[in-house]
C-alpha cells in the first residue's frame, strides 16, 4: 500500500514538472523538449515534427521517446512505429498495448488512460493532432 502510494506521488510530481517545463514553450521548431533528467531520452522514428512520449506502467517505470514523424495526429504516429495497439471501436482506438506491455481492463481491470502535457485527454489518441514540443503519456490505471 506504501509503496502504490508512493509510486502515485512520484507520478504525479513527474506530471506536475512536465506541465510546468511545457509552459511558455512555442512552436518554433528549434524548441527543445525537457525530460526529467532520471529518465533516458530515446529518440524513435523518422520525420519534421517531433514530441515527447511516455509510457507509465503498473509498477510506476517510465520509459520516454522523441518520437519524429510525418503524421498529422499522436495516434497515427504512435502506430506508424508499433508504439500502441488496439482495437478499433465506435469512439476511436481502445488502447491495450503500449510499447509491448499489455493493459486490458476485461483482464484484470487496467487500462492505458492517455494524457496531454499531464492533463487526462477528454480525446481519443487517434484524435489528437500533434503539438510540437507537447508531451503525449499514456499510464496504465486501475478501474
Amino acid at each position: 500500500m506504501k509503496k502504490r502510494l508512493f509510486v502515485s506521488i512520484a507520478a504525479l510530481i513527474l506530471s506536475v514538472v512536465l506541465v510546468f517545463c511545457g509552459c511558455g514553450k512555442g512552436n518554433d521548431a528549434s524548441t527543445q523538449q525537457t525530460v526529467p533528467a532520471s529518465h533516458e531520452l530515446t529518440d524513435f522514428g523518422s520525420g519534421a515534427t517531433s514530441f515527447v512520449f511516455e509510457v507509465v506502467d503498473v509498477d510506476g517505470n517510465v520509459t520516454v521517446f522523441n518520437v519524429h514523424t510525418d503524421e498529422k495526429t499522436v495516434g497515427a504516429a504512435l502506430q506508424e512505429y508499433e508504439l500502441i495497439k488496439g482495437e478499433q471501436g465506435d469512439y476511436g482506438i481502445y488502447i491495450k498495448e503500449v510499447n509491448g506491455i499489455i493493459a486490458d481492463y476485461d483482464i484484470d481491470g487496467t487500462y492505458w488512460a492517455f494524457y496531454v502535457d499531464g492533463a487526462m485527454s477528454m480525446t481519443g489518441v487517434d484524435q489528437v493532432e500533434i503539438v510540437e514540443g507537447s508531451t503525449y503519456s499514456f499510464r496504465v490505471e486501475k478501474g
